[in-house]
């Protein structure tokens, strides 16, 4: 331990199991997600704000492994059928 604070340390002897699950929701969060931006971009129509956040958002999609096929078929389940590209 050396000359370390105790405090990084004091966890090994009260708590082991401290981290909590990350990944809960994230899949289900990033479709919901893109859905708003959907409905935002029919709304409001194409604004500068909407194309960057649909960047991000397809960004997040690419990186869990969303494909487009799983968000139709949500957009479907929701009956949005008009916001389907």
């Amino acid at each position: 331990m050396g000359n370390q604070k105790r405090a990084r340390h004091n966890h090994w002897l009260r708590n082991i199991n401290r981290k909590r699950a990350m990944s809960g929701e994230k899949n289900e969060k990033a479709i919901l997600g893109y859905i708003e931006l959907l409905k935002k971009q029919e709304k409001y129509g194409e604004t500068r704000w909407i194309k960057n956040a649909f960047e991000k958002a397809e960004t997040k999609l690419k990186k869990y492994g969303i494909k487009k096929d799983s968000v139709s078929s949500v957009l479907e389940k929701k009956g949005l059928n008009h916001l389907i590209k």
